[in-house]
């Protein structure tokens, strides 16, 4: 910190005739000079003891759930659905007056959700809750997924058939969506102009394994268009307002929504994706060597343009790093006892201690984490 110091004038001595030299008020001065001094040197000392206790003191506030470790549990975007026996409840990350609690009598349930809607089902039957009717099925039903106004629910037939079933929140059946000679492997929803679907599947009968992804606009009831991968596998898709981002094995490939247009690749050989995220408005990717130590990560941030304008940082994590995560505009990565805190550009920017040490870290959310420890949950912000 500068400082400015002014120039000290002397104190000039005026003898008159028969005077007596001034000493003492010039003692006393001097007194005053050398007081200043020092309390200067001790606030100077107190502010930096300040700052480096209070950095060293930084707390990780923990707020218990009442979720155990042992409870199976789906993060929906703004909380957790979790079961006990016979009950499902809702845990709303920042609102506990949006908790409820919805009986079902049956233990061998399963659940998924959105923001918008929870449901409940079986290998049979399906509950929207807050729905007066349950759904039957013939066939066994999977796997389900949630959207807005929407959900999905991919069944199998008799047959060994599988097929997707696009209905509403009310139950009205829209489309069968069946592919015989392909694999569904997912499936979700996401919001562009209007609510859409996408199912990806893997044709393993060709020589070399292909996906392809199809978009279906539920509001026209049509396929919009698909998405063919070759000679390699897809191992996420990441969608913001304007791109769909497909993480295969050797790249990242942008396109756009309309057409489903590919715009352009880019080579991630030899690394994984670990995590995602648009918060800042800046498509950022986490990515770590494949089969590798997990002690060295990479930052990679694209535009989403005609090119893709990588800006990579490689960083070395702390030897005790246990997990990590993009956070916004900020990479998060949790020890056992601590949390790192670094800018995009690789910079540590804040260090804290959890309140007690953890045993596992998820991000739920880009300030939110969910903690384990001692056999129950915990919620974190992660600013």
């Amino acid at each position: 910190m500068a400082t400015q110091q002014g120039g000290m004038r002397p104190y000039a001595q005026n003898y008159s005739a028969g005077s007596q030299p001034r000493r003492k008020k010039k003692k006393k001065n001097n007194t005053l000079i050398f007081s200043v001094i020092t309390l200067g040197v001790l606030g100077i000392g107190l502010v930096i003891f300040q700052f480096i206790f209070n950095k060293q003191e930084a707390t990780v506030s923990m707020d218990i759930t009442p979720i155990s470790t042992t409870s199976t549990y789906i993060n929906t975007g703004d909380g957790l659905l979790y079961q006990t026996d016979g009950q499902i409840h809702f845990y709303h990350l920042t609102d506990s007056k949006k908790n409820y609690t919805y009986g079902t009598g049956a233990s061998n349930i399963r659940m998924s959700g959105s923001e918008s809607m929870t449901v409940v089902f079986n290998q049979s039957q399906l509950q929207v809750v807050g729905e007066k009717t349950p759904l039957t099925f013939t066939g066994v039903v999977e796997e389900v997924e949630c959207g807005t106004k929407h959900l999905a629910v991919m069944r199998q037939a008799e047959d060994g058939a599988e097929s997707v079933l696009v209905m509403t929140k009310g139950g009205e059946q829209l489309k069968d969506l069946a592919y015989p000679d392909q694999c569904i492997v997912d499936f979700g929803f996401y919001t562009t102009t209007n609510e859409m679907l996408w199912i990806e599947l893997l044709n393993v009968s060709t020589g070399t394994p292909m996906t392809t992804i199809v978009t279906y606009d539920l509001s026209k009831q049509e396929v919009t268009g698909m998405i063919h991968v070759q000679n390699q596998l897809v191992n996420d898709i990441y969608i913001t307002p304007n791109s769909m981002f497909v993480v295969c094995t050797n790249q990242i490939i942008r396109y756009i929504h309309a057409g489903n247009k590919e715009i352009y690749r880019t080579m991630i050989y030899g690394y994984e994706v670990l995590d995602f995220s648009y918060s800042s408005g800046t498509p950022t990717f986490l990515l770590t060597t494949r089969g590798g130590d997990f002690h060295t990560v990479r930052i990679l941030t694209l535009a989403e343009d005609a090119a893709p304008a990588p800006v990579e940082t490689t960083l070395q994590l702390p030897a005790e790093g246990v997990s990590a995560f993009i956070m916004g505009s900020r990479l998060s990565v949790a020890s056992r006892e601590q949390l790192f805190t670094y800018t995009i550009k690789g910079k540590l920017s804040a260090t804290a201690t959890f309140q007690q040490p953890v045993d596992a870290v998820v991000k739920l959310t880009d300030n939110k984490m969910l903690l384990s420890s001692n056999g129950m949950y915990y919620l974190a912000n992660a600013d």
